[in-house]
């Protein structure tokens, strides 16, 4: 498996280490709800709800099971705030934590997906999907992975299996 190279070991992600994801998580939710519009307050209701919904998703099946719960991961919003939502798992973070978090941001990404398929909106498509890749090439490759201590994550530079 491709894994980036180990930078630091953040116990608590600073400020300044998780903007790129902040920005390209920011970028992804408001690029969505732009196109969720089209289907006007239908559309932008449920990608509310199902954004909404992916966090429920992502506490019970991933973040309660980090090492970041309750303190500030890479990815903003989620392992600093599981613990208004969730109690903590079993501390076991393996290919499970990883197939919620997949479910997770496909329920973040379903509806402007579709409504780009139906529309055949190939500029907004493009966009949007490169503001997904560029996040997940951003927490995996420079900001979240190779600074995370979470050495049971697959995904972890330090990773044994």
């Amino acid at each position: 498996m491709l894994r980036a190279k180990r930078r630091n070991r953040y116990a608590r992600f600073p400020h300044h280490a998780n903007r790129g994801n902040l920005v390209l998580l920011t970028a992804l939710f408001l690029s969505g709800l732009a196109i969720s519009r089209r289907l006007k307050r239908t559309g932008i209701s449920v990608y509310l709800i199902l954004w909404a919904l992916s966090y429920y998703v992502i506490y019970a099946g991933t973040c309660r099971h980090c090492p970041y719960y309750g303190k500030r991961c890479p990815i903003p919003l989620e392992g600093g705030l599981v613990n208004s939502f969730c109690a903590p798992g079993s501390q076991r973070f393996g290919y499970a934590a990883l197939f919620w978090a997949l479910i997770a941001y496909l329920l973040r990404t379903m509806l402007p997906a579709s409504v780009m398929l139906h529309d055949r909106l190939l500029k907004q498509g493009s966009a949007y999907f490169g503001i997904l890749a560029a996040f997940w090439v951003n927490h995996l490759f420079i900001e979240g992975c190779p600074n995370c201590i979470n050495t049971a994550c697959p995904l972890n530079p330090e990773y044994r299996a």
